[in-house]
């Protein structure tokens, strides 16, 4: 019979607080040691430890469940003990014993409200985009632009940390307590992988977590294929921008890039990320996959290293500093295409945006460098779209011909937009066009058509 068949409750990945004391301190007259979970059940625990507690060992616990003021007070047996990295720590497995019976009704009742998987679960099944963990409501899904409350209990403080620990690192766990930030992604099956953000609210922790699909989707599959961005995967160097807001898709479009020189070209391509969402098999080309965090600590950090890697095509998650920007330059100037992503709301946004990285007195260095090694910009964002799911991606682009060259350099930002208008024969187009064009194949009605175009003023 297998140790799965045994046990009565189903065990869930939940990291609680837990208090510990040897088999002869009976009384707790000591502190405790506070011990870290891997997952619970109504008939034991696993958690982790630095010293071997033999088999057989009795150990005397206080379990502390979310929002329960009087901890679950029993005996455990150690049953199991398993080396982990290193042999410089332990995973121990152990039975509740002298447990009373409405104390197992309540750990199986709070365990079973705090299965994470279930709530994942739930979330792919009913097509949402995102899944969000407050306090004092049950959990919201996001699904076709619409905030809806899923049929499950109301999150307690403490839940959040519970359910999502056990899929974080230590390093990581110690980085949000220290911070009261965290951006980390991870699967929970083989088929799904999310993006969280997990932060501090009124002192409780919360979290979002963003649905990734398991496959990277083409350039045709988002409608961006047959175009310049299949050139712009062709280039041997220079500097690929993708711009937008939160949550236009543009770390899709990016990957969607890398994907498509995976698949037909024979290249290295070094991505540095924050975190990892997409994670990609080498096909034709090299792809190595940095994190931030884990692989290296900062993106101006992970781009100046890569540099030794021998790299092709350098992908960075995001420019949001001054060397973050400097570093992507001189890689795209040494020979490298590197495409990276910058929040901005239109095109000649970017440009200036990204030029604002930096002190005043290095803007016409930096007007410079942008104009001998950009090669264009991709503005996006994601509509509405008539069916009744799915969003359409609506575009915007600008390439970097010697009437924009000329431009940037002298930083004449407002002249953009004509050149980007005049610039239809060579590839350009506005999002204005753009959206007329959707609007025409029947991909968006008329108040979103509407909705998006500015009137024009005399």
């Amino acid at each position: 019979m297998t140790r799965q068949e045994k046990r009565k409750t189903q065990r869930r990945k939940v990291q609680i607080p837990v208090l510990c004391w040897d088999e002869g301190d009976t009384n707790r007259k000591n502190k405790g040691k506070e011990i870290v979970t891997k997952d619970i059940s109504g008939d034991g625990i696993a958690f982790y430890s630095k010293e071997i507690h033999p088999i057989n060992t009795v150990l005397h616990i206080d379990i502390y469940l979310p929002n329960q003021k009087a901890p679950v007070s029993c005996q455990l047996k150690v049953v199991s003990i398993e080396v982990l990295l290193r042999g410089e720590e332990y995973l121990i497995g152990a039975a509740f014993f002298d447990l009373k019976a409405e104390d197992r009704l309540r750990i199986a009742s709070a365990v079973e409200k705090m299965d994470l998987y279930v709530l994942l679960e739930s979330a792919i099944n009913g097509g949402a985009t995102d899944l969000h963990l407050t306090v004092g409501r049950p959990p919201l899904v996001r699904r076709g632009g619409r905030i809806l409350t899923m049929a499950a209990n109301v999150v307690e403080p403490g839940q959040v940390e519970a359910m999502l620990y056990p899929m974080m690192t230590r390093r990581q766990i110690k980085y949000f307590e220290e911070h009261k930030e965290m951006d980390f992604a991870f699967s929970p099956d083989v088929s799904s992988r999310f993006r969280v953000n997990m932060h501090s609210q009124k002192g409780y922790v919360e979290a979002a977590l963003r649905n990734i699909p398991s496959k990277v989707k083409t350039l045709e599959e988002l409608g961006l294929s047959g175009g310049m961005l299949e050139q712009f995967c062709q280039e041997k160097s220079g500097l690929i921008l993708i711009a937008g807001t939160t949550g236009a898709g543009k770390t899709t479009t990016m990957m969607s890039m890398v994907d498509f020189i995976n698949r037909n070209q024979d290249r290295v391509v070094v991505t540095i990320e924050d975190p990892i969402e997409y994670t990609l098999t080498s096909q034709r080309s090299i792809i190595k996959q940095r994190e931030l965090g884990s692989d290296t600590f900062s993106y101006a950090e992970g781009l100046k290293r890569a540099l030794r890697q021998d790299p092709d095509v350098i992908c960075v998650g995001e420019i949001m500093e001054g060397d973050c920007l400097i570093s992507a330059l001189r890689a795209a100037e040494t020979g490298h295409l590197v495409i990276s992503t910058v929040h901005a709301p239109d095109t000649v946004a970017a440009i200036e945006r990204i030029i604002n990285f930096c002190p005043p007195e290095h803007a016409l260095s930096l007007r410079q460098q942008l104009a001998s090694c950009l090669i264009g910009i991709l503005f996006q964002l994601l509509l509405k779209g008539n069916q009744t799911k799915g969003q359409v991606l609506a575009s915007e682009l600008l390439l970097n011909n010697s009437a924009m060259k000329n431009l940037i350099r002298e930083g004449r930002y407002s002249l953009m937009g004509n050149v980007l208008q005049t610039g239809r024969a060579q590839g350009m187009y506005t999002l204005k066009d753009n959206l007329r064009e959707l609007h025409e194949r029947g991909l968006i009605n008329d108040e979103t058509m509407q909705g998006m175009v500015k009137p024009s003023h005399p």
